[in-house]
């Protein structure tokens, strides 16, 4: 019985060793686990246009301070703070009343000066025939005539004051000068206006073209004039004017260019920069006065840029990199250095090269060295058709 058991046990033991050997029955931390499938970009790199790029600010021009011209509780404001608003449009309204009663009072004032200069001229009138006759005496016909002077002096002076009176009542409905956007009301209704001195309510800036204000050093100023005389023909045209584009704070680019539309007289002799203006279209509003943006020029165009997804990019402790394959399919961290955003692309100025080829996706599963299998993804980045 014992014998039995025995044999039992080495048959048993027998077969567990042949299993354990055959290839397909290895335990899951035996067997050799796939790399991971993972896209990958083969960089070819860019024709890129050159930029000179400044700092600038928008600028609403014109801007126009809308104050109170005359002395008057405020009633009442008839728009949206922040919104747009009409040449002509209702602003604000000064109570009235006093203004109108000025308005009827000066009107009183000037028909009763009309009549006695109607009178007086009556006067003249049938009193000259009788000066020829010696009915009356060379005074009385002098009188006549002076006083009919007199009281047309005085009609022309109740019919300014009526004019003045009109124009004061005018002024308490306050109306826009431009069409522009508005901004917050400084002063709210019920408080007294214009006393003594012009009240600011608020402002209004046309924002539609707008412009942007920028410094530009002298160097790169002559770079562009070199340009410009270098290409007569290009820029004979006024609608070919030098293109400027905006890069917003967003670091997003601006979709419609604009052009230079001012270049100061002089060199600041200080800073060794000319003030220069850019007149841009802006028919959403979306630039507003006082904005910061990056003033862009294109001079020329450089060959084989490397630009690539901002999705590819990986920032680690406030540092870019990017992923790049090697040879062995390994894959390993690199630092690279940004340049300017182009939409959804960024160019790298450092760090890549054309032929290298960098991951797209799997940052969060990457560990240094990890060997993958590679899904290559042509380069088919594509500049906006502005840079074209």
């Amino acid at each position: 019985m014992r014998n039995e058991f025995s044999k039992a046990v080495l048959i048993a033991t027998a077969i567990a060793v042949i299993v354990s050997l055959l290839p397909g029955c290895k335990s899951k931390t035996e067997q050799k686990k796939e790399p991971p499938a993972l896209k990958v970009l083969d960089i070819k790199g860019n024709k890129v246009p050159a930029f000179v790029e400044m700092v600038g600010q928008a600028v609403g021009i014109p801007t126009v301070n809308i104050t109170a011209r005359v002395e008057g509780y405020l009633q009442d404001w008839s728009f949206e703070e922040g919104s747009m608003v009409s040449k002509g449009r209702l602003l604000f309204t000064i109570e009235q009343d006093k203004y109108k009663n000025n308005v009827d009072y000066s009107q009183a004032d000037l028909d009763s000066k009309t009549a006695a200069w109607e009178k007086a001229k009556l006067d003249v009138a049938r009193l000259k025939p009788l000066l020829s006759t010696n009915a009356i005496s060379q005074n009385d016909y002098d009188v006549a005539v002076t006083t009919e002077k007199q009281t047309r002096a005085a009609v022309e002076s109740a019919r300014s004051n009526l004019a003045d009176a009109k124009l004061n009542l005018s002024y308490t409905s306050i109306t826009s000068p431009i069409t522009g956007m508005i901004g917050k009301v400084n002063v709210n209704p019920g408080n007294l206006v214009g006393h003594g001195e012009a009240t600011l309510l608020t402002t209004v800036s046309a924002v539609d073209p707008i412009y942007v204000d920028f410094q530009m050093n002298e160097t790169d100023y002559l770079k562009i004039m070199r340009y410009i005389s270098g290409n007569k023909e290009q820029f004979a045209a006024a609608e070919n004017s030098f293109k400027v584009y905006l890069t917003l704070s967003d670091r997003k680019l601006y979709p419609q260019p604009g052009k230079i539309d001012f270049i100061d007289r002089a060199i600041n002799s200080q800073t060794g920069t000319i003030a220069m203006r850019a007149v841009v279209p802006n028919p959403d509003g979306l630039i507003k006065p006082g904005s910061f943006t990056t003033v862009n020029l294109i001079l020329m165009e450089r060959e084989n840029v490397v630009v690539i997804p901002q999705s590819a990019i990986a920032q680690i402790q406030g540092k870019s990199y990017a992923f790049i394959l090697g040879g062995d399919n390994k894959v390993t961290r690199t630092p690279i250095i940004l340049g300017r955003n182009i939409e959804n692309q960024v160019i790298v100025t450092d760090g890549l090269k054309p032929g290298d080829k960098i991951l797209l996706e799997g940052f969060q599963k990457f560990k240094e060295g990890m060997q993958i299998k590679p899904v290559i993804v042509q380069d088919t980045v594509r500049l906006p058709d502005e840079f074209k």
